[in-house]
Parts: C-alpha cells; structure tokens; sequence
C-alpha cells in the first residue's frame, strides 16, 4: 500500500547516519563519504559523466530525467539496487561531499520504498511528502557530516572553522551554526555522553589538544602546552589545521613507560632498563629543569644529573625543550638529538 503522507523522523535520521558510520568505522573528520556505501551490495556510486557514456546521454538529459542539476538516488525495485549518482562538474566539491550525504540519506531511510518511487522528486510527490523527505534526508546529511554535538565541543566554533573541519561548504556550515545558536537560545546543551561525542571522542581529544609552532612549523598533540618541544617557542597556536609548511622532524618509537624502543645513538634493539646497554645512552627523554638561556656546561654520554628544578615532564623522544616549562630536554643537552636548524634544513631541501 502506498503511503499518503510521511512525517520526518529527525532522530531516527541521527542514528541511522551514527549506524553508517559505525559499519564502516569512521570516526575521523572529514569523513569520507564516497567510501561508506562499500558496506552494501546493492548500492553504487557513480558521477553524472560515466553514466552519460554509459547510456550514450547528454547531462542536459541526465539533469531533466533525474530533475536535479546536483545528484539523486535512484532505485529498481525489481532487483532491489541502488545507484547514486552526482553531477561532478559542480565547482565547490564541498557541495558535492553534502549531496552525497543527502542520497546516502534517502538509502538509508528507505525513502524510495517507502514512497514506492524510482527517484524523490517534486513531480511525482506531493509537495508536503517531498519536503518531509528531503528535510530528514539533510538531518542526516548534517549527522553524517558535522553533527551539531561535535561541533560544540570546540568553543571557537564558527562557519569558517566548521566549514574548514567538517569539509563541508561555507552556506551548509552557516546553517549548521545557525541551528545550534537556535538551540542555544532555548537552552538546550549535549550531554558528554551522546551518542555522537562518544563515537568521535578520539578524533575530538586530537584537534582540541593539536598545536603549531610559528617558528619551527612543527605540529604536536598535547593536552596542555606553552612552549614548542622542537624549538622551544611560546610562539604557539592551539588548532587543527598545521602551516602551509609543516616539517615532519623526526620521530622515534617509545614503549608504554617513555622508554625508546630502539638507541637513538648506535641502534641497540635489546634494551634492558633505561640505560642502552651497549652504548650507555640514556633512553628516556625528559625535562632537565635548565633554561637554554643559562647552560654553561654541555653533558655528554650517560646522564647523572639529579634533574633539581625540572618540571618532571616526561617528553616525547624528538623533543629538544619541555613543552611545560621551556627547559630543555635530556636528550638535547646530551646532544642525542641535534640542533632543530639542521633538520628543518634538510626537510627544507627535500624535493617533495
């Protein structure tokens, strides 16, 4: 039997957008969209071109069949198939990303089913049955993408940041902003434990605890930060998005007490303790207590210093300075780990 009339089920959208995300593990931002129909059999996701070579079309007909100049999802219920497809000649692939997530939307509601239609359109819906699909078709769309639960765990949350973030376009993170200033105004908050946060809350800890050093260009992740552990800058910026000219300095592999894995100095694997059995290299870098304005003596070789007025930070192994308190590391002033300059250097001379 035909359904007359459809009412949008706002959290139903919510949760069948977290159960998409769930199936294909994706918990990082942005989101890949294209890659979450890999799940099921019967969908396809295919651009407005190969399906204009395909069937020997043009896009003005592919747009006037599917009445959409952006995408749709079309279903044969004979076989039980889906197939989305979108136009990718749209310029902002932001909008792309959101139409999408839109047609995933009308596969995972059953819309098409439900509707017994091969395609949602206007034409052959009633303009209220259309409008309350495309409506809980968005909800989900926002879910997918930039759900307004995540988007409030950053407090500098604006369009730009979530259009930035999210991937999505300037217009969509407007009105995704808009919607959570209006639930502002009537009081509302997410809980810590909603279901979204909680799927997310690796991915949130990362961007809330990112940084960029001005100076060095080096990005780390540290909950609490006030000097770069590279170069020793306070010329720091808590964000997500690194410099146009990021370094990757190099990293060294630690074990779950800090401990290296492997001697920085001559490449012992079979570390017993925290002292390289072979060389006498120390292997646990951390916070000396001495400001690089004051050294006088430079330490070599195995380390017997009492560390007196050092903050007791345990530092990541390619740390030059203590990322608390500025002073420099163990392995910096035990020239284990030489001068940043050098090694950006040579990053800098890299052809890619």
């Amino acid at each position: 039997m035909t359904i007359t009339t459809y009412k949008a089920d706002y959290k139903k959208a919510e949760m069948k957008a977290l159960k998409l995300l769930e199936m294909n593990n994706a918990s990082s931002l942005p989101i890949k969209v294209k890659s979450l129909a890999e799940p099921f059999s019967n969908l396809r996701i295919k651009t407005y071109s190969w399906f204009s070579k395909k069937y020997n079309v043009t896009f003005e007909e592919i747009v006037e069949t599917f009445q959409s100049d952006e995408g749709c999802c079309w279903y044969d219920s004979y076989s039980n198939k889906y197939l989305i497809l979108y136009n990718e000649r749209v310029e902002n692939k932001k909008r792309i990303r959101w139409t999408l997530a839109h047609e995933l939307g009308h596969f995972m509601l059953k819309h098409n089913e439900l509707s017994k239609r091969s395609i949602i359109a206007r034409s052959s819906l009633s303009d209220d049955e259309y409008d309350e699909f495309e409506s809980e078709a968005n909800v989900f769309a926002r879910s997918l993408l930039a759900h307004p639960a995540i988007i409030c765990q950053f407090k500098s949350a604006n369009p730009h940041f979530i259009s930035d973030l999210f991937h999505i376009s300037y217009e969509a993170a407007c009105n995704v902003f808009m919607f959570i200033q209006r639930g502002y105004e009537f009081g509302f908050n997410y809980s810590s434990n909603h279901p979204f946060i909680k799927f997310f809350s690796n991915t949130i800890h990362l961007i809330k605890n990112n940084w960029y050093c001005l100076k060095c260009n080096h990005s780390f992740s540290k909950k609490l930060a006030h000097f770069c552990p590279i170069c020793g800058s306070k010329n720091i910026a808590s964000q997500f998005f690194p410099g146009d000219g990021d370094v990757k300095y190099r990293s060294y592999e630690t074990d779950e007490i800090n401990r290296l894995k492997k001697c920085i100095t001559c490449s012992n694997e079979e570390i017993v303790g925290d002292y390289c059995q072979i060389c006498g290299t120390y292997l646990v870098n951390k916070c000396t207590g001495f400001s690089p304005q004051n050294i006088v003596e430079k330490y070599t070789g195995k380390w017997h210093a009492d560390f007196t007025g050092s903050c007791g930070a345990l530092l990541d192994a390619n740390a030059r300075f203590c990322h608390n308190c500025g002073s420099t590391s163990l392995f910096y002033e035990a020239d284990i780990l030489e001068d940043w300059k050098k090694e950006k250097e040579e990053a800098d001379e890299l052809p890619f």
